[in-house]
C-alpha cells in the first residue's frame, strides 16, 4: 500500500482509513475558516497532518503584551504552537528575507511570554530557519525541519523560565525597535503608552 500524501501515513485498515480521511477534512475545515495569509494556512496544515498537533494546540496571530520601563508594547506571533498548554514553537511567516527576521524571532521567544518559548522559526512556506532560542543556534531546512509533537512534549519539561532579568531588558528592546520599524511611527521609550 503507498503513502497517502493527504493523509499523512499509510493506512493499516479500512477504519485507520475513514479515521485519517476523517481527520483530514477536519482540518481542512478548520484552515478554511482561518483569517490567515496563504503561508501560515500551508505551515498550520503541514503541522496537524505531519507533525502532529490539534488544531487545538495551533494559534494564529496571537499577541503579546512586552513591558519596557516608561513603555509598553504589543508583538504579534503569526503562529504560536502550544502543547499542554505551553508555548513550545513562534513562527513567523515571510514572503522572503527570512535571516532578517532572525533576531526578531529569538528576543520574541526569549520575552513575549512568561517563559522561553524554546524554539523559533521563520519560514517562507517551503524554506525553515529553525533557532533554538537558548543557545541561538540556527538550522536551514524545508518545513520537514520543525518539530514533531513527541519531541514538543520531551522538550518542554527542559526549558528555563523566565529569560533572565538584565538580559531580557535588551531582547525587550531589540523587539521594541523592530516593532517601531515594522510600525513607522511609534512613541519614544520614555512615553507611557497605554
Amino acid at each position: 500500500m503507498s503513502k497517502s500524501i493527504a493523509l499523512g501515513k499509510s493506512p493499516e485498515s479500512p477504519e485507520e482509513r475513514r479515521q485519517l480521511i476523517a481527520e483530514h477534512l477536519m482540518a481542512e475545515d478548520y484552515l478554511a475558516h482561518l483569517q490567515a495569509s496563504h503561508i501560515q494556512k500551508g505551515v498550520i496544515d503541514f503541522l496537524i497532518s505531519n507533525r502532529g498537533y490539534s488544531p487545538g494546540e495551533i494559534e494564529i496571530n496571537r499577541e503579546f503584551e512586552v513591558q519596557l520601563p516608561g513603555c509598553s508594547f504589543t508583538v504579534r506571533a503569526d503562529i504560536i504552537v502550544k502543547v499542554e498548554g505551553t508555548c513550545f514553537l513562534a513562527i513567523k511567516c515571510v514572503m522572503n528575507s527570512l535571516e532578517s527576521w532572525e533576531r526578531h524571532s529569538v528576543a520574541f521567544c526569549r520575552v513575549a511570554g512568561p517563559c522561553v518559548i524554546p524554539y523559533a522559526a521563520v519560514t517562507d512556506g517551503e524554506t525553515v530557519l529553525l533557532i533554538e532560542t537558548d543557545r541561538c543556534t540556527t538550522v536551514s531546512g524545508n518545513l520537514e525541519l520543525l518539530p514533531p509533537r513527541k519531541e514538543a512534549v520531551r522538550t518542554l519539561g527542559t526549558r528555563p523560565c523566565p529569560f533572565p532579568g538584565e538580559r531580557a531588558e535588551r531582547e525587550k528592546r531589540i523587539l521594541y525597535a523592530f516593532d517601531a520599524i515594522r510600525c513607522d511611527a511609534g512613541p519614544p521609550l520614555n512615553d507611557s503608552v497605554t
